[in-house]
């Protein structure tokens, strides 16, 4: 479970957009098996972790920049596959 609140004092996040967009990347685009793709992005670019260590910095237990960012870049994808399906759709292509 995410504390959205904790992570806003834990990564300084004070403006009311930043906080909307970052509860709607956590919230609404993060995909249920984030865990294992951010464990593989992360190896990607060098950085070893577990998928307790990138659950426990989703949900505001530990502070680890490099995952947070990760998690993010994950939701962000998966943001942008969304609107470009809905797009796809509202064309009717």
């Amino acid at each position: 479970m995410t504390n959205l609140n904790k992570l806003y004092a834990l990564y300084d996040i004070d403006l009311p957009k930043e906080q909307e967009a970052l509860e709607d990347l956590l919230i609404n685009h993060l995909p249920k098996e984030y865990t294992g793709k951010v464990i593989k992005y992360l190896k990607s670019t060098g950085i070893t972790t577990d998928s307790q260590t990138v659950r426990n910095t989703k949900a505001g237990i530990t502070k680890n920049i490099q995952v947070f960012n990760a998690i993010l870049e994950i939701a962000r994808e998966y943001k942008t596959l969304s609107n470009r399906l809905k797009n796809i759709l509202k064309s009717g292509k």
